[in-house]
């Protein structure tokens, strides 16, 4: 059976990114139901489609792509019948929404196993019979009659070592992902991108990562982590890691360890990471652990410079005082500190703008990216939107929903400020925060980026982008 999964970033932009996700949703039904034939696509995906005549199609998207998912399920309903998946976040929240789109069925939660269990079921019936689906836990399907069926919720994997490597061998890694390019601070170097836990032990009001996750935290092994990087490391040639987790360093203790086996194998001698990062649990020993594995990039939720709406943005687990604290430390023990804020939150006020406007020129954050408050399905603010009429449940349902860093007019959720001044403040914003970017962010060279300068595929990937070379060179040659 031939497996077709759609990676929408490739859709909307180029393949610069590893499909996580996608590969390791691959891994998993080859590595446990034997599924050998599957391909993931990300660009040019009607014809890949046509040419590549899979048996089913799966995609999985977060809400501001599922007017996109729905146009192009459109386009494949077009020339074949076989069914279309869809899942992620934004179905998972909203599972309703299945019924006026043209997806044949949506996998609600964790996905590897519901797709998993389908896809046996599948190979053997060829076709989607209601009452043999309805004993599919975490489905939500049309039956003949036209209604939405929902089955019982999918318990979570339990023991995350047991998912297998990501399949990056049914990729283009030569082509499109472990090509040398800038990496965090460097010059040079090649990417790698993990994701090592589940979940996030907070709960903030604007973030939708527990929707899928149900509010629970789940990590690999430290031992499993590290293997990991060794297989990037030494299969792809990576020297830079982006890790995907909400938190990496949240739990301290695995993190001492995967430090300690990292030493013990000599790989923090070959590469360098950029996590995510949460003000109250930066301190002097968290640096000096950043340091050990030469982190030279965290990203901080600072969300807002003012007291009130960042105890009502992030629950009251940590303050303006602790924000601009561990900023201040980061920045002394080296680290390129980014700050990521909100602006049209509900109940702002000008007052709070101002005080969100200070914190953003302080001068030890390098950079910063300014988004507007966003009701994401199944969050506090989608709730507050829908409850004030803010809002329409079929919301994501139209195709210009998709830039949380452009202010839509139909969807502010602050009361207090009119339109223009939000505009007026949030251009404000995005303006120092660029100028702050351009003039912190210098790209340095050490002796171990010289090998990459050997890879041909290098000079293919520079003529394919020539037209970001200019900014490359700037960033290289600024004082």
């Amino acid at each position: 059976m031939k497996i077709a999964l759609i990676h929408l970033i490739g859709f909307e932009s180029d393949l610069s990114c590893v499909p996580l996700n996608m590969a390791s949703l691959a891994s998993y039904i080859r590595v446990y139901g034997g599924f050998k034939d599957i391909k993931i696509i990300g660009k040019d995906i009607i014809n890949s489609i046509k040419n590549y005549k899979p048996d089913i199609v799966g995609i999985s998207v977060v809400s501001h792509q599922f007017s996109l998912a729905n146009k192009i399920s459109g386009e494949i309903k077009k020339f074949t019948k076989i069914p279309l998946i869809i899942g992620g976040p934004h179905i998972s929240a909203l599972p309703e929404q299945l019924k006026n789109s043209n997806f044949d069925m949506g996998v609600v939660g964790e996905g590897e196993q519901t797709f998993l269990e389908f896809l046996k079921y599948y190979q053997k019936s060829k076709n989607m019979d209601s009452e043999n689906l309805k004993k599919i836990n975490g489905l939500v399907f049309k039956d003949k009659f036209g209604k939405i069926v929902i089955t019982k919720k999918r318990e979570l994997i339990k023991d995350l070592d047991s998912l297998p490597f990501p399949a990056l061998d049914i990729l283009e890694m030569k082509e499109n992902y472990s090509v040398p390019g800038p990496i965090g601070d460097g010059l040079i170097g090649i990417r790698g991108y993990l994701m090592t836990s589940r979940g996030c032990p907070y709960n903030c009001v604007y973030c939708a990562s527990n929707v899928v996750w149900e509010r629970t935290v789940r990590w690999q092994s430290a031992e499993r982590v590290v293997n990991d990087i060794k297989i990037w490391v030494n299969r792809y040639g990576t020297n830079y890691f982006i890790v995907f987790d909400d938190i990496m360093m949240a739990n301290v203790e695995r993190f001492k360890k995967i430090i300690y086996l990292l030493e013990k194998e000599g790989l923090t001698k070959k590469i360098k990471f950029a996590l995510y990062a949460r003000a109250n649990l930066i301190n002097d020993e968290m640096c000096k652990l950043l340091k050990r594995i030469n982190v030279d990039y965290l990203s901080f939720g600072l969300e807002s410079g003012s007291e009130r709406m960042l105890k009502y943005l992030k629950k009251g687990t940590v303050t303006v005082e602790q924000g601009q604290k561990a900023v201040k430390l980061c920045n002394k023990y080296g680290f390129r500190v980014c700050g990521y804020f909100i602006v049209g939150s509900p109940g702002e006020k000008i007052e709070d703008l101002k005080e969100t406007f200070k914190f953003l020129e302080s001068p030890y954050l390098n950079s910063a990216t300014i988004f507007c408050a966003t009701p994401l399905p199944g969050t506090e603010l989608w709730d507050y939107a829908i409850k004030n009429g803010m809002i329409k449940k079929d919301y994501y349902e139209s195709s210009n929903r998709a830039n949380c860093r452009k202010i839509n007019e139909e969807a502010i959720l602050s009361k207090d400020i009119s339109k223009e001044e939000l505009e007026k403040w949030h251009a404000l914003m995005t303006e120092k925060a660029k100028n702050k970017d351009s003039i912190k962010n210098k790209l340095h060279f050490d002796i171990s980026m010289i090998k990459f300068f050997f890879y041909p595929r290098l000079y293919v990937k520079l003529w394919k982008k020539r037209k970001y070379v200019p900014y490359y060179i700037k960033r290289i040659l600024r004082l």
